[in-house]
């Protein structure tokens, strides 16, 4: 039924810190961090190449959420 859809709790809306809208999110916190670098670590180990791609998107890229708010 539309509508009736479950949709997660966003952290964001209880904090009032504004999350990332990045097409590839960026980690908002230490523990979202110490996940994309394991996830950058086991890319590397299993030759996995987009794996690294992603994983070095999230670490490398300047996320708008972490500074000011900026308009889209």
């Amino acid at each position: 039924m539309a509508g009736t859809e479950a949709v997660p709790p966003n952290p964001a809306e209880e904090t009032g810190k504004r999350r990332c809208a990045c097409v590839i999110a960026h980690p908002q916190d230490e523990a979202e961090r110490a996940r994309a670098q394991a996830a950058l670590d086991n890319g590397l180990a299993t030759n996995d190449a987009h794996g690294v791609f992603v994983a070095c998107m999230q670490l490398l890229q300047p996320c708008p959420a972490r500074y000011e708010v900026v308009a889209r």
